[in-house]
């Protein structure tokens, strides 16, 4: 009889507790809208859609200079190709475009393919709206598609092709484009005042330029006069003082100059300075955007991936910002983008 009651009054409370369930599911029933994933290979799809990488694409500023501007991209298995979606009007890219800049692309271009081959050659493959380019920009279109796919360490040298077929020179202006262009074929290009054009070799360094407050860094090939491309006192040179002119800003201090030739050995380059490189001698730091040039500027070169530099008999510089520099420092050290 016990047993009989005790079974009784267990399955009482049993209904009671699930009457309290069915009470709760019915007041915290989940919205219709919400979707569960379903599969392994969904929540990795979902998870990548989170995630986002750094990027640089190189836009056309205000000025109508193009400069690399780092933008947060979503993460893709085909980054090649992505970058270069980001790169046309009224594309992806319009509404993560910073103040003042646009892209260059044509609206309507559609990257039809992109491929790489051993030897570092990216071919991108362009549908024809891109030929509607007007003559003014197209320069700059190549120039903001070589340097956008050459941030990959991959990439080495880049071909552009329109329909299939390989864009040798611009229809209608007959601008020449050529194959297998590389950063070396230059950017921003400007001749800064030089009277014998024959007699000088092209150069980029890093300037800054500036809109409605905000600085930013703009590779500009110059024409530097001094023989030989490898001249690494001129280049400092060109990027102390900015062509004569134009809508750059040097980041240097007029007086700044090298104390003794620059030496590369494996990689690094050596570079000492006189006093003048401080931008505050009392405190004795340098200005963030004079290094950061200064480095940009150096490993552009061919066979530099380090600068190291002594200011008077100093070794270790500290930073504006308050960073201590006490040894060489890399290209990624110095990029916003960390590539």
């Amino acid at each position: 009889m016990l047993y009989r009651r005790s079974s009784v009054m267990t399955a009482a409370v049993m209904l009671a507790f699930m009457a309290l369930l069915a009470g709760c599911g019915t007041a915290d029933r989940q919205p219709s809208s919400v979707q569960y994933v379903k599969s392994p290979s969904e929540l990795n799809r979902t998870a990548n859609n989170l995630k986002s990488v750094q990027r640089e694409l190189y836009l056309s500023d205000a000025n109508g200079f193009l400069a690399p501007q780092t933008i947060a991209l979503p993460a893709s298995n085909a980054p090649a190709k992505q970058v270069l979606d980001y790169l046309a009007q009224d594309g992806p890219v319009t509404d993560l475009l910073p103040n003042g800049f646009q892209a260059i692309l044509p609206a309507g271009t559609i990257v039809k393919s992109v491929s790489l081959d051993q030897q570092g050659l990216l071919t991108a493959d362009f549908s024809r709206e891109l030929l509607d380019a007007p003559a003014g920009d197209q320069d700059k279109i190549v120039q903001s598609v070589v340097w956008t796919l050459t941030q990959f360490d991959t990439v080495k040298k880049v071909t552009i092709r329109v329909n299939g077929r390989i864009l040798n020179e611009w229809p209608g202006s007959k601008k020449p484009v050529g194959q297998g262009l590389t950063r070396s074929d230059g950017i921003n290009e400007t001749f800064g005042g030089v009277a014998d054009v024959a007699d000088s070799v092209p150069a980029t360094v890093y300037y800054l330029s500036s809109n409605k407050g905000k600085s930013y860094d703009v590779p500009v090939t110059v024409r530097m006069t001094q023989a030989g491309s490898d001249d690494l006192y001129g280049l400092v040179n060109t990027l102390i003082h900015e062509p004569a002119g134009s809508a750059f800003i040097s980041t240097f201090s007029p007086e700044t100059e090298l104390v003794e030739k620059p030496v590369v050995k494996n990689g690094v380059v050596y570079l000492h300075f006189n006093d003048a490189l401080y931008a505050n001698k009392e405190s004795k730091t340098i200005s963030d955007d004079a290094f950061r040039c200064l480095v940009l500027t150096l490993t552009g070169e061919k066979g530099i991936r380090l600068v190291s530099i002594k200011v008077g008999s100093s070794d270790k510089v500290m930073l504006e910002s308050g960073k201590t520099i006490a040894g060489p420092v890399s290209r990624s050290m110095v990029s916003p983008a960390g590539l």
